[in-house]
């Protein structure tokens, strides 16, 4: 993918320092959400393709994190909500191909997570998002050993101008992440994604 080779070699190029890079590896990487309807599960999906990376600094403010997901690689369990989702009355796939988000800070707590304050853009629309990292182990990752987090975030809907309603279940959308990152160098020795 263009988007992957560019930020490797962008992350290549940083300065060293205390801060270290990592780039998301998008085979061993989800990105999910579930949509709710009076408290029981309607809709659950994943997206297959996003390129990403991200830069932890605890000790100063470096820190960053840059994704970028295919929409038209949505995957449900019922192949009817995924042409639908995918539609002009949704996602708008063709439309809209991506979606990203942009850490605009991050701030560590001491249990080991953090929190991320950035803007999703999604849908043409681009709003604010807390996301939050509740696991984030990045001690000697190494090429046999990959950085493993864990993050989620909450958004609305009709914050995106997707559509929303009783019929339609709840507006809030629940999103999960969890995967591995690598070093660019341990990447790149490992032929790229």
């Amino acid at each position: 993918m263009k988007v992957c080779w560019a930020l490797l070699l962008g992350l290549c190029a940083l300065p060293a320092q205390a801060a270290e890079a990592f780039v998301l590896d998008g085979g061993h990487t989800r990105v999910a959400f579930d949509v709710r309807r009076l408290g029981v599960p309607w809709i659950e999906a994943r997206f297959r393709q996003l390129a990403g990376s991200f830069v932890v600094d605890r000790e100063g403010a470096g820190s960053r994190i840059e994704v970028t997901v295919r929409t038209d690689s949505l995957e449900g369990l019922v192949p009817f909500w995924d042409r639908r989702l995918r539609s002009a009355g949704w996602l708008d796939t063709q439309r809209y191909p991506e979606m990203t988000y942009r850490s605009s800070q991050v701030l560590f707590d001491p249990a080991g997570g953090a929190v991320a304050e950035g803007e999703l853009t999604l849908h043409g629309v681009t709003r604010p998002v807390r996301l939050e990292v509740r696991q984030l182990d990045c001690a000697g990752a190494t090429l046999e050993r990959a950085c493993a987090f864990v993050a989620e975030a909450r958004l609305k809907r009709s914050d995106f101008g997707l559509p929303h309603g009783f019929w339609m279940a709840g507006d809030a959308v629940e999103i999960s992440i969890s995967g591995t990152a690598l070093r660019p160098q341990d990447l790149a020795a490992a032929g790229g994604q």
